[in-house]
């Protein structure tokens, strides 16, 4: 079975959903007037919406990781790889935010995407966003030490040292993973910024064979109540 039309359609580089003749349609750029790729009728505007298929971008939507995912996982025909391709944003050594493309399919989302919700992915996404945004490439993880400093203690960088919006992902990183609390933030760690295997978490966290995914999903879902709340 293919993916829908208009879920095709968006996830061409550049295309956006805008509201269009009283539901919603997708256009190959932000200019209403030229004709659009696909119209979407208003069942398939709630199903999208209810089930996480779409991200906000200005006053129209973009496909979400769920989304990709989604069309991916409904289109198994050999141009798969094409599906495949989203744009994320990567922040160089000089600090610069710059988007490329990668695969939806591989790095941490694709390799639990088989143990992930729409909600779980799309919180995935937005922690791996920020992480990008922020200075924290330099230092993977959060220093659990009792004497380690927490968000909105001590002296705060400057905007020589890092752009202020990458001040405040480096924030939102960290409030996440205070609320995550040590051991949940650890998996959450392990599993979307090292991209460790389940392998390698079950000898290192001490789980028994085959018992590491049950502790992802559950890492994974509270960080998707996190989001969901905040």
């Amino acid at each position: 079975m293919s993916a829908p039309r208009w879920m095709r359609a968006l996830s061409r580089r550049g295309a956006i959903l805008l509201p269009h003749a009283g539901s919603h349609a997708v256009f190959a750029g932000p200019d209403r007037r030229r004709r659009p790729l696909a119209r979407l009728t208003p069942a398939q505007m709630r199903e999208a919406e209810t089930k996480g298929w779409l991200a906000r971008s200005g006053d129209g939507y973009t496909l979400s990781a769920a989304g990709h995912v989604a069309r991916c996982h409904t289109n198994r025909s050999p141009m798969v790889q094409q599906c495949r391709l989203v744009e994320r944003p990567v922040m160089r050594e000089c600090g610069r935010i710059e988007t490329v493309t990668a695969n939806a399919l591989e790095g941490p989302l694709g390799k639990w995407s088989g143990l992930l919700g729409p909600a779980e992915c799309n919180a995935a996404e937005r922690f791996l966003a920020d992480y990008h945004r922020s200075s924290l490439t330099q230092r993977t993880t959060r220093n659990w030490s009792p004497t380690a400093p927490r968000r909105g203690e001590g002296a705060r960088r400057g905007p020589d040292d890092a752009t202020l919006g990458a001040i405040a992902a480096k924030d939102r990183v960290f409030r996440v993973l205070d609320a995550l609390g040590p051991q949940l933030a650890k998996i959450v760690e392990a599993a979307l910024i090292r991209e460790e295997s389940l392998a390698a978490m079950e000898r290192r966290f001490g789980w028994g064979q085959r018992s590491g995914g049950t502790a992802v999903k559950l890492a994974l879902g509270r960080l998707a109540e996190i989001y969901g709340s905040g």
